[in-house]
């Protein structure tokens, strides 16, 4: 069987490709043939007439001389050439003075060539002409032997061709086709798979390992759906659901064990064949169950109160779909538990709206993507300033006064201090901006994630936080950091110098006499000069220097960034201005100086060694008659 098959398709491609084949192979060998017959001729045609032209010079010199025997012999040469026939030599008068050859026949052509002899003078003499006579026949008889050769020799490749194409035909194509044929002819007479054994890669190989992919699918899909049905089956049994299916009267036809448990029957046996009507409350919920289905066809989520077999009553949701022939099938859900649990949802509901439209602390909900205000209560409104539709047409940004760094630093900070809530500066309606602390988190509604934001007024709580924090790191007369703040200070900036070695460098100053002051005008007067000359030397310090009072008229300055060359130059600077420009207080102007110790920060000394080394500096330039710099 699969070396027929084979066979009749190999014996259909032959006799469809041979009978063309062949008219191809003549067509082009009689065209073939043609253009060597021309090419044959054009040759014999050249060489006649080359022959011709060489033989003028020779033939010239033995007429000119009248030598008849050695002009038989030139013209014997024609005998090289089986295409001449004959070759004549016509004096002047048209005469036939010498031949060799035979007579020429009837078809025979001929070349003619004049016989002219150079004189002295530069002239020619004609003494006659030429005449070779020639023909074909012997040239297209051995060109036809060879072309009939050619012909039979073309013949017999084709033939050894087309053997040998039909045995590879078999061996590639034949058998693994009649392999893939076998196969399916198994596959459909004993209904299942039949694989073909076959290693090629060609694109026969491609076709038989197509075809035992598809069978293997198709076995994969068979089991496959053996499985499903099985699954089907258990999740029918096994359904947490009730599952079932009524007949066109009513009657359960078919049920999984949770219809059974849903009506309290003790099997499914002994449902079948009940009719579901006895089990409705109100009869005319049947009633409506079928309208609905003979309008839509479908069902979902019908609400009904049922009757067990127990007596007890229970709330129940029916989905279904009406089958042509009238049958319903359908699932039975109890949801007598979820009404509850609804019910006591809504009462919840109900509870938190009123907690969040009652309550004096103002409350937010946004949309976490788009910032959007969704609900607010009453004290959102009222401490804003704006209606409800003038908020919810808004975004919390809109209420945010700050901007996106502050906004990123703030939550930085909040992570960092692992605070509950945000620290936030929001403007009201009108256009008051007060400080507030934001506690937010998410909550659901339903389906969409909200925040929920509680915002508390902390307006007057941040002042008085500013204030206290004020009094804690000021000095009360003069406003530059005190003792405490300057030591907490000075000791991270030393840190941070050591750390990256950059220069450092701490000024120690007092005022020279100034119990004088006090003593002759009184401390009111020693206080505005304590307040103006730390102003001074305030406004000629960077914002990043440190200047602090560190008690009575003795101050400091902590200049960061700065060599000890630099330092000397602020500290001379300093005391110029204070010895240049005299304090105006009430008492008159007060000419002041001022001794300065200076010491730059050197490796791992702490603020104690370096503050001790500032005041050495100062010691000395009292030491040395005040009202100069000295450095230590």
């Amino acid at each position: 069987m699969q070396h027929s098959a084979a066979s009749s398709t190999c014996l259909k491609f032959l006799t469809r490709i041979l009978p063309p084949l062949l008219i191809a192979t003549l067509i082009f060998m009689a065209a073939f043939g043609y253009v060597m017959l021309r090419e044959t001729r054009s040759e014999i045609d050249r060489n006649v007439a080359m022959f011709a032209d060489s033989l003028i010079p020779v033939i010239d010199d033995l007429l000119w001389n009248f030598q008849q025997e050695e002009l038989s012999s030139a013209l014997a040469t024609l005998s090289s050439n089986p295409a001449m026939r004959r070759a004549e030599i016509f004096d002047s008068n048209n005469e036939l003075f010498v031949a060799y050859g035979d007579p020429p026949d009837r078809d025979a052509r001929a070349v003619e060539a004049p016989i002219l002899h150079p004189l002295t003078d530069g002239t020619a003499r004609r003494l006659g002409r030429l005449v070779v006579h020639y023909d074909y026949s012997k040239a297209e008889t051995t060109l036809m032997a060879h072309f009939i050769g050619q012909v039979i020799r073309l013949l017999i490749i084709i033939m050894v061709m087309l053997v040998s194409g039909y045995f590879a035909y078999q061996r590639v194509i034949g058998r693994p086709l009649g392999l893939l044929l076998n196969g399916i002819r198994e596959t459909n007479s004993e209904g299942k798979p039949g694989m073909v054994q076959w290693d090629g890669n060609d694109e026969i190989g491609e076709i038989i390992h197509a075809h035992n992919r598809m069978v293997k699918h198709l076995s994969d899909k068979e089991s496959a759906l053996a499985e499903s049905e099985q699954r089907y089956r258990q999740l029918f049994d096994n359904a947490m659901i009730g599952i079932f299916e009524t007949s066109k009267e009513g009657n359960i036809r078919n049920a999984n064990a949770t219809v059974a448990d849903i009506l309290a029957y003790p099997s499914v046996d002994a449902l079948l064949e009940v009719d579901l009507e006895r089990h409705y409350v109100d009869p005319k919920d049947r009633l409506k169950l079928w309208e609905i289905l003979l309008t839509k066809g479908r069902v979902t989520n019908y609400r009904v109160q049922l009757r067990r077999a127990d007596d007890v009553v229970i709330w129940a949701e029916l989905s279904g779909k009406l089958n042509p022939d009238g049958s319903f099938n359908a699932t039975l859900e109890d949801v007598t538990a979820q009404r509850a649990a609804r019910q006591a949802v809504v009462e919840r509901d109900e509870l938190h709206r009123a907690f969040f439209e009652e309550n004096n602390a103002v409350m937010l909900l946004h949309d976490p993507m788009d910032l959007t205000i969704q609900f607010v209560n009453p004290a959102a409104c009222l401490f804003y300033g704006y209606s409800e539709a003038e908020l919810t047409s808004m975004t919390i940004r809109d209420l945010n006064s700050m901007d996106d760094a502050e906004i990123f630093e703030e939550l930085k900070h909040a992570a960092d201090e692992k605070r509950g809530y945000f620290k936030q500066v929001h403007t009201l309606k009108s256009g008051t901006r007060r400080d507030v602390e934001v506690f937010t988190g998410p909550v659901s509604i339903g389906r969409r994630q909200l925040h929920y934001s509680i915002v508390h007024d902390v307006t007057e709580k941040r002042r008085m936080e500013a204030r206290l924090k004020r009094m804690a790191t000021r000095d009360q007369l003069t406003g530059t950091y005190n003792r405490h703040a300057f030591f907490e200070k000075g000791k991270k900036e030393i840190a941070r110098a050591q750390r990256y070695g950059h220069p450092l460098s701490l000024l120690m100053l007092d005022l020279d006499k100034f119990k004088n002051v006090n003593d002759a005008h009184g401390h009111s007067v020693g206080d505005e000069v304590l307040r103006v000359f730390a102003l001074r030397c305030r406004a000629g310090l960077r914002e990043t220097d440190i200047f602090a009072r560190l008690g009575g008229e003795e101050f400091a300055a902590l200049l960061v960034e700065t060599d000890e060359e630099t330092a000397v130059a602020v500290a001379e600077r300093m005391r110029r201005t204070a010895a240049d420009e005299p304090i105006v207080t009430e008492a008159g102007e007060m000419a002041v100086t001022i001794s300065i110790g200076m010491a730059a920060l050197q490796d791992k000394e702490g603020m104690a060694i370096l503050l001790q080394r500032a005041d050495k500096g100062l010691y000395e330039a009292k030491a040395a008659g005040r009202n100069r710099v000295r450095k230590n």
